[in-house]
């Protein structure tokens, strides 16, 4: 069946294609072609032709029409004393005008001596006989007749040809370019022309410029002319390939020159082309196997680029003229053949491969189990349903590890026990988490010890391929939500809170959606706050714990939420860490700590603090830098606080960053020691000089190892030359015992609390005396 319906497309394409050719309708096309053709095979004329125009500057300077023929007259003999060889008109005197000019034509006509011929038109009449229009009989005794008539393409109204010769019962009129040419080859009935003549090279007078002695005899001499109507006005104009239109007497002088270069042309039609794209349509038939589209596009390309190459060749070698675009359309026919054909062979696997798109859609791949939207496109529950959603821990790390191929057998594993663990439906919801789905039977503590008792059963050893991977899992579940979108919704929040809290199994409440839902306006408040003003700094004075004496204070930033309130640092800080808009907020604290600090009546130092995100995706030494010109702080006022974990991220990007930062300047702490990533290999690489000391070990340490600890710091940080700072200073005796210590500078409430910029600048602007806090 399926060969009788190649066999029958391939027929009755190339029956349309015949129909295409016989009909016209790729004339467009063959015109484009040829005419690129023609151009590419350009060929000089003989120069021994010439055209004399009867053109519109013609007809407006002698200002009559019809011309009297003593115009004619006197043309023609201008022409036989320039010496010209041979003048032929190609014009009507088929019809008596004025006797006195009549009789003016035929003497000149005399006096040429037999070297002037006159145009003589073939009509078919109604009658259905060929009848002639010839010049008059009394121009006809002194001048021959010769057959201007061109024949146009039916289809088309293109004229490319014409006949050789005419005959009527009076006898035979050869072509113009016949007579004219006196070839010795033999000629067939039909005339093909050779338009990749180049019509440039044709000279082409004007009639009056010639008439009235304008030209160079010289430019005559010798040459065969040819006299007729160009003048648009006269409309004796003919559509033709590469020209476009042309008037007739241009016609038939590129038909002279035809001859004169000997160039008989041979029309063979659109046959070659359809010979051509036969035969490929049977080897497409007879190949074995099925289509591979790119190799028959190639082959029909280097077919088609061949099959123009020929052509030319053809033409320009062998005078043979091939029309090419039903090789051209053939191709593209047989093309959309193969491509219909190779579409059948993969129908019937693109119908499973849509059926394995539908399992895809609800289904996971790897473990057969129902998709997340798979999930959600469950029948609709008529009873409260529980979910429990379960996810695997570490997987991103063993699979660097030890590979994907390893981690997914386990998690095949994995999934082969929950679909025994006696849950309705199974679901994979993300590479690394599962969702447990059943009936709800209201008993909320009987659900929270099911998903203990999951996570007990579910993690542990697992093996393979010889691999022994300790698996640690953590639940959220939710019950009581309205949809399944919103009960997985809810069991998503409870799973991220129980991450975050670091247990095993938790279960959502109202509370954590209302945390999320604050998360996400503050987050998207937070991105607007710097264009409405929001955003405030306070500073906290640093004091130098001898003397008592404010030495710089810690810019700290305040966000006065127009619908919340006053919202903690703590709260949008680490929020604008992981979304990475910290980096913005960084770069407007740091001009605005620096306008501000520019502008107190003290050089005290303001310290601001680095984001670890700041190191990593901000040319933060230029910001700095920045800020600096543009307020007109002096560099060593500015000191930056640099939280431990950024020195972790990269290494080699902070040492490199902080070394710009010392060169231009700018003092350098080490921010909240002693916590975190602490590493004492920071004293030796990093060039900074204040180690900071968390509050951790000043607040409320009264012990005496709380002392050692807080000694060694100092005394550790003191023979490394760099100065310390406490911070939470809340009373007199610890900022005695950091004294006694030998800590440099204090920090916390009891020196004062984080003030507006304008109560520092007012505190600065007090006597020494009371500048000093105690």
């Amino acid at each position: 069946m399926r060969h009788l319906l190649r066999w029958t497309a391939t027929i009755v394409a190339l029956l349309v294609l015949l129909g295409l050719t016989q009909s016209g309708m790729l004339a467009s096309l063959d015109r484009r072609l040829d005419d690129w053709r023609l151009a590419a095979a350009n060929r000089p004329v003989s120069g021994t032709t010439v055209v004399v125009e009867v053109d519109s500057p013609s007809l407006a300077e002698i200002g009559i029409w019809p011309w009297p023929r003593s115009l004619h007259a006197a043309l023609l003999d201008r022409l036989m004393a320039a010496g010209a060889d041979e003048v032929a008109f190609d014009i009507d005197f088929s019809s008596s005008r004025d006797p006195f000019d009549d009789a003016q034509f035929t003497a000149a006509l005399e006096r040429a001596g037999g070297y002037a011929w006159l145009a003589a038109f073939a009509q078919t009449g109604a009658d259905g006989n060929l009848h002639f229009s010839r010049p008059l009989p009394e121009f006809a005794a002194s001048a021959g007749s010769v057959l201007v008539n061109v024949l146009l393409d039916p289809l088309t109204a293109t004229a490319r040809s014409l006949p050789i010769a005419a005959a009527d019962d009076d006898g035979t009129i050869p072509a113009l370019a016949v007579q004219l040419a006196r070839s010795q080859l033999p000629l067939p009935e039909i005339l093909e022309v050779d338009f990749s003549l180049d019509l440039s090279g044709l000279p082409r007078l004007s009639f009056t410029d010639v008439l009235y002695g304008r030209v160079d005899p010289a430019v005559l001499a010798g040459k065969q002319i040819v006299v007729g109507a160009t003048a648009i006005e006269l409309r004796d104009f003919f559509t033709v390939p590469r020209y476009g239109v042309i008037p007739g007497p241009v016609l038939q002088a590129l038909a002279l020159e035809t001859l004169k270069t000997g160039r008989i042309l041979s029309n063979w039609g659109h046959l070659p082309g359809v010979l051509i794209v036969s035969i490929l349509a049977l080897l497409l038939l007879f190949r074995p196997g099925s289509a591979n589209i790119p190799a028959i596009f190639t082959a029909l390309a280097v077919t088609a680029f061949l099959g123009e190459a020929m052509a030319l060749i053809a033409y320009s070698q062998l005078d043979l003229l091939v029309s090419t675009a039903s090789l051209h359309v053939g191709l593209v026919v047989l093309f959309g053949l193969a491509l219909a054909d190779n579409g059948y062979d993969h129908l019937l696997a693109r119908r499973a491969a849509q059926d394995r798109l539908r399992f895809l859609a609800t289904h996971d791949a790897a473990t057969g189990l129902l998709s997340q939207q798979g999930l959600m496109e469950l029948p609709r529950s008529l009873v409260p349903q529980v979910l429990l959603l379960l996810q695997v821990q570490a997987t991103d790390e063993l699979r660097v590890t030890l590979g994907h191929d390893v981690v997914e057998t386990v998690l095949r594993q994995f999934a082969h026990r929950l679909g025994h663990a006696g849950f309705t439906e199974v679901a994979r919801t993300t590479p690394a988490t599962f969702a447990l789905l059943r009936g709800d039977d209201g008993d909320a503590d009987g659900l929270a010890q099911t998903a203990a008792q999951l996570r007990t059963t579910l993690s542990g050893e697992y093996h393979a391929d010889g691999h022994h991977l300790h698996i640690d899992v953590v639940i959220g579940f939710a019950n009581g939500a309205r949809t399944r979108a919103e009960l997985l919704n809810q069991a998503e929040i409870a799973l991220i809170q129980a991450r975050a809290d670091r247990i095993q199994t938790r279960s959502f409440s109202p509370a954590d959606q209302s945390i999320l839902d604050r998360h996400r306006q503050l987050d998207r408040d937070l991105r607007r706050a710097l264009e409405r003003n929001q955003l405030r700094l306070n500073f906290q004075p640093q004091v130098d714990l001898k003397s008592r004496r404010i030495i710089g204070t810690e810019a700290l930033m305040r966000w006065d939420h127009p619908e919340l309130g006053p919202v903690s640092p703590a709260e949008f800080i680490p929020l604008a860490e992981e979304t990475g808009l910290i980096v913005e907020l960084g770069r407007w604290i740091l001009n605005e700590a620096c306008e501000q600090a520019a502008a107190w009546p003290s050089p005290v130092t303001v310290a601001v603090n680095v984001s670890p995100i700041q190191f990593q995706h901000v040319d933060l030494a230029s910001a700095v830098s920045r800020a600096l010109r543009s307020s007109g702080l002096p560099a060593s006022r500015l000191e930056l606080e640099i939280t431990e974990s950024s020195r972790v991220t990269d290494p080699g990007r902070v040492h490199a960053v902080m070394w710009q930062l010392r060169n231009l300047g700018v003092r350098l702490a080490i921010d909240d020691f002693g916590t975190g990533y602490s590493s004492l290999s920071y004293f030796r690489d990093l060039p900074f000089d204040l180690v900071k000391i968390d509050q951790s070990f000043v607040r409320n340490r009264t012990s005496a190892e709380d002392h050692r600890l807080l000694a060694a710091i100092i005394e550790l940080s003191t023979k490394m030359d760099k100065h310390t700072i406490a911070e939470g200073v809340e009373d007199e005796p610890t900022a005695r015992l950091l004294t006694e210590m030998g800590c440099t500078y204090g920090q916390g409430y009891y020196f004062s609390r984080p003030i507006s910029g304008e109560d520092f600048t007012n505190l600065l602007s007090q006597p020494p005396r009371q500048k000093r806090i105690s």
